[in-house]
């Protein structure tokens, strides 16, 4: 099955974009100055015309208007107040589902099965490693802008802390992990995300997850109703007619991951043929992505190679002949061209438990 690329109007435009441009729009910002670009105009958004023909959208129109908000709007706390809005109200159906999921481990599953309809801009990669799981963020729709980046982060983290705490009464210990530098509006972290409560968060970092202890994940919830579950997703089913459910981009990491994994051929003309392009068009998917092959390639390896070393403790040795590499001197130098510090300097300063 194909995956939905980012000029692709397969997003519900009622779910976040709608939201956001209310949001903005109550703050001062002109509905068609955040839709500059976009080529749609707030007369496309009004009630009669959406009960009348729906309204879908692209993840680059999504990114555009966030873009656009992010620069007429002042204060930055949209982001944060989308998330905290966002579940489970305007997951309808699915929020329904979420809602009587036995514990955070089976919402976490769900949202990965449903990722269009939850974050179609970041996918969610969940990983264990002793008593801890990780939730990892990646973009789903290829290089976002600082601003972009910034703001999906802030939208999804608050939006996840939100149900976390909307279904288990209290947020548990978590530690947060952001692949950008220390933000001014530091304060909107305080207010929205619980940080120095027991939410600890680290700013420019080489890897963007959030670190939750596993017994957390599955504490079962006493109030879920599996039956109300199982019917909410049957409608959700029956009223899907989207031909995806996951993005271009998260194939084709999923694919590189495997291969790496498996020490594969990960040449260009056979990662073509998997998906069944020519090397030229595959070139060409990535470019309308802002994406290059091997950058594909050394963003997967890095991630892996920071996990490995901050969280797993692996050696040099072990995490280069995981990575494909032939020695480990060619290791040292691709991590410190992917990050600028060498794997010691690395271990020396992390701040990951």
């Amino acid at each position: 099955m194909k995956g939905y690329e980012r000029y692709d109007e397969v997003l519900d435009a009622q779910q976040l974009l709608l939201s956001l441009i209310d949001l903005a729009t109550k703050r001062g910002a002109h509905p068609d100055k955040l839709l500059k670009g976009t080529k749609l105009f707030s007369s496309d958004m009004s009630k009669k015309n959406l009960a009348k023909n729906g309204l879908t959208c692209s993840a680059n129109t999504l990114l555009t208007v966030i873009e656009n908000c992010t620069k007429l709007v002042k204060g930055n706390e949209i982001s944060f107040l989308l998330g905290r809005r966002y579940f489970p109200s305007q997951l309808g159906l699915l929020g329904q589902a979420l809602m009587n999921c036995r514990h955070l481990g089976d919402m976490l599953r769900l949202c990965q099965c449903f990722q269009l309809d939850c974050f179609p801009l970041m996918s969610l990669q969940l990983k264990h490693f002793n008593k801890n799981s990780y939730l990892i963020f990646q973009s789903a729709v290829g290089k976002l802008s600082k601003n972009q980046q910034v703001f999906i982060t802030e939208f999804m983290l608050s939006a996840l802390l939100g149900a976390i705490k909307y279904r288990c009464g209290v947020l548990p210990q978590l530690t947060i992990h952001l692949d950008y530098p220390e933000v001014q509006h530091i304060e909107q972290y305080h207010t929205h995300l619980h940080m120095k409560a027991n939410i600890a968060v680290h700013f420019d970092q080489q890897i963007c997850m959030l670190t939750i202890a596993s017994e957390q994940l599955y504490l079962p919830f006493n109030d879920s109703a599996i039956s109300l579950k199982t019917v909410a997703l049957e409608q959700v089913r029956q009223l899907e007619t989207r031909p995806y459910t996951t993005s271009f981009i998260q194939q084709l990491n999923s694919y590189l991951s495997q291969g790496l994994l498996e020490k594969g051929d990960l040449s260009q003309d056979n990662c073509a043929q998997h998906f069944g392009y020519s090397s030229a068009t595959l070139k060409r998917k990535l470019a309308n992505h802002q994406l290059n092959y091997q950058g594909v390639i050394d963003a997967i390896r890095s991630q892996q190679a920071v996990f490995q070393l901050i969280v797993c403790q692996h050696s040099n040795e072990k995490i280069a002949d995981d990575l494909y590499f032939t020695d480990v001197s060619n290791f040292r130098k691709a991590f410190k061209r992917w990050t600028g510090m060498t794997p010691n300097s690395m271990r020396a300063q992390h701040c990951f438990n």
